[in-house]
């Protein structure tokens, strides 16, 4: 079993952790490393990309399609960045898209909605005119093994 990381940082840890399993799975060890696993807090909220699930601050699992995930993870792996449209669109696996396509528009509206926490509190994604997006919440990188930094 061969695992493929896209970050460039964790790939030599995903290597080496990789060899372990497959060394202990040829002796017949069962207590095996655990898989690397990556979560992402802002303002109550968690995002646990392994696992690919969203977790509100109230403890209730909020269901997201698979782009609406993905463009929720290109958000808090940049925090605080103006991401336009067109990197936006390159997030979601590659899909085609004309330069007049609004669909990335009608998603973040849904992940708006989603992340919503009432009237009182401030948009968690603003729009940028004339560039895309911006994630405003502060986000915080948790990893395996308890380490922590801020993203």
């Amino acid at each position: 079993m061969r695992i493929l990381i896209l970050d460039d940082a964790d790939q030599d840890r995903a290597v080496a952790e990789n060899a372990i399993r497959e060394r202990d799975a040829e002796i017949g060890r069962t207590d095996a490393v655990m898989p690397f696993e990556r979560l992402y807090l802002f303002a109550g909220w968690r995002l646990e990309e392994t696992a690919r699930d969203l977790i509100s601050p109230a403890g209730r699992r909020v269901v997201l399609t698979s782009s609406e995930f993905d463009l929720l993870l290109a958000f808090v792996r940049r925090p605080g960045q103006a991401l336009s449209r067109d990197a936006l669109l390159g997030t979601l696996r590659g899909r085609e898209w004309t330069y007049f396509d609004r669909s990335i528009d009608t998603l973040v509206a849904r992940l708006r909605k989603k992340l919503a926490g009432g009237a009182d509190r401030p948009p968690r994604v603003r729009s940028v005119r004339g560039v895309g997006y911006i994630f405003c919440a502060a986000v915080a990188k948790i990893c395996q093994g308890g380490q922590s930094a801020a993203a």
